[in-house]
């Protein structure tokens, strides 16, 4: 339960960075595929380095993944939409005005849409969130002991 509580703390910092970094222009679309594809991997390969991570099998990891995708998600909107909503009252021609649009076509609307993309991102990061454990996994059972050599003779003439 600890784990999930780190895990969603990191995804929620990490998401709000994201939706901050997003409101530059030629950033935000990187930042919104980084979300969608490769959040948990970032944040879980984190978890791990600073040693807060314990994730035993591959699917403790596509939960993990799943959950820091569509908490990462949230936090990018949380953070996102309100400064992109009052930026297109400043900046009329930029893609902001779009964002505005979606807002005010209603609360409910913008609900959907949300939760919607976040399911996505929680399938598309519970992938990634499945193979970064894979990859863990795989490096700690690596016997590095092992000795290998090849030997190539020269063939006949």
């Amino acid at each position: 339960m600890e784990n999930i509580k780190k895990l969603v703390i990191f995804s929620l910092i990490f998401g709000a960075i994201s939706g901050v970094l997003a409101l530059i222009p030629v950033i935000g679309v990187i930042v919104l595929l980084m979300i969608i594809f490769c959040s948990s991997f970032i944040i879980l390969v984190y978890m791990k380095k600073t040693g807060d991570l314990i994730c035993t099998n591959e699917q403790m990891g596509l939960a993990y993944g799943g959950v820091a995708g569509f908490v990462a998600y949230i936090g990018f909107v949380i953070t996102f939409l309100p400064i992109a909503f009052v930026l297109s009252f400043i900046f009329k021609e930029s893609y902001f005005t779009g964002i505005s649009m979606i807002l005010k076509s209603g609360f409910t609307l913008t609900i959907m849409l949300t939760l919607f993309i976040g399911i996505l991102c929680g399938m598309m990061n519970a992938f990634s969130g499945l193979a970064s454990v894979y990859f863990f996994n795989s490096e700690s059972k690596k016997n590095n002991n092992v000795k290998f050599s090849l030997d190539i003779k020269k063939g006949k003439k």
